[in-house]
């Protein structure tokens, strides 16, 4: 029995019209597979432009031992995903994780407050500040 004209594949010969279908899918597969760019933002970037591509996403990480407060220009063009916890060479860490939907120049501002100044007696840390612009293309 022949399977027509064909390169062998996995020990069976294929016909080219199998090949083509399989080729196809493959192509189709990674069509849905969403390949995102990550860009990180923290303390040394403060003041800084960080360039951007739309679609990718932007984490700021920032210690974790501060409340923050975190606001974007634009809120819908850098639209907060999750936050999370964890450590870093024994450092805790935040990390905001934002999608960039729209392309433009935006301010990502951060403004943190020590959490031992909730702490009785408060301690004497100074309020942490960083401001970042993101230009997104």
């Amino acid at each position: 029995m022949s399977l027509g004209r064909g390169r062998r594949w996995a020990g069976a010969r294929l016909p080219d019209s199998s090949r083509l279908g399989v080729a196809l899918v493959v192509i189709l597969i990674l069509a849905c597979v969403r390949a995102q760019t990550s860009y990180g933002l923290g303390p040394e970037n403060d003041g800084t432009t960080k360039n951007v591509q739309v679609g990718s996403e932007v984490r700021l990480i920032l210690p974790a031992e501060f409340e923050w407060t975190i606001e974007a220009s634009d809120t819908k063009a850098l639209s907060l995903k999750r936050v999370l916890d964890g450590t870093v060479g024994g450092s805790a860490i935040r990390i905001w994780s934002m999608d960039v939907t729209a392309a433009g120049d935006f301010i990502l501002v951060a403004n943190g407050t020590p959490v031992c100044q909730k702490a009785s007696p408060p301690c004497a840390p100074a309020t942490m500040h960083y401001r970042f612009t993101i230009h997104a293309t």
